[in-house]
């Protein structure tokens, strides 16, 4: 008889571990179930948003590789201000190439490409415009960078809130478009432009 209360107790100790194994499992399954949730809506996410994005922004060209050609789509619409504070919108220059290169003055390699850019809009005044977006730096600073170097071919946009480098997706500076006469966007450059590439792309949009 005085062994009963000791195997009560080990009854009572048997139900609770296995009733912490079992909400231990309950917990686990939970866990696990939501996860696979949470990864499936990342994926139908991605998936969204690969269908609606051109594909000519998703595959940049390297610059140690050749320009290659992307699925051609029109060109995203904007309107911004240049340095003299006048409405500059991309629709404005409808029925000529365009050039939009995304850049900064504290950027290197867009300061090193700007005098190849430079000269190519003042070889082409009547066929070639190139719309120079600044990401988000002061007019004053962008305005002596610009005295400083003449680029005086080249049309200097403000975008002070990256409202069209996030449009596009920019992914890094500096980053250049190429869109034809009818507004089709032929391709992207991500990086650093040399003069070959440059011309290769512009031939692209009827530039030669």
């Amino acid at each position: 008889m005085k062994n009963r209360p000791s195997k009560n107790r080990k009854y009572i100790i048997d139900i609770l571990i296995i009733i912490v194994i079992l909400v231990m499992a309950a917990i686990i399954y939970y866990r696990v179930d939501q996860m696979i949730d949470d990864r499936k809506s990342s994926e139908d996410e991605i998936e969204a948003v690969s269908k609606n994005t051109p594909e000519a922004i998703i595959s940049p060209t390297s610059d140690e590789q050749a320009p290659t050609q992307p699925s051609v789509v029109p060109a995203f619409g904007f309107n911004l201000s240049n340095l003299d504070g006048e409405n500059v919108a991309l629709s404005d220059h409808l029925g000529k190439a365009v050039m939009v290169n995304f850049w900064a003055t504290w950027c290197p390699p867009c300061r090193n490409e700007m005098p190849i850019i430079q000269d190519f809009a003042a070889a082409h005044p009547d066929g070639l415009v190139v719309l120079a977006i600044n990401a988000g730096e002061e007019s004053l600073e962008v305005e002596n960078f610009v005295n400083s170097h003449n680029l005086d071919a080249i049309n200097f946009l403000m975008d002070p809130t990256n409202s069209v480098s996030d449009l596009y997706r920019v992914p890094g500076l500096p980053t250049s478009l190429f869109i034809d006469a009818e507004g089709l966007l032929q391709n992207v450059h991500i990086g650093e432009l040399n003069e070959a590439y440059l011309a290769e792309y512009l031939a692209g949009i009827g530039v030669k």
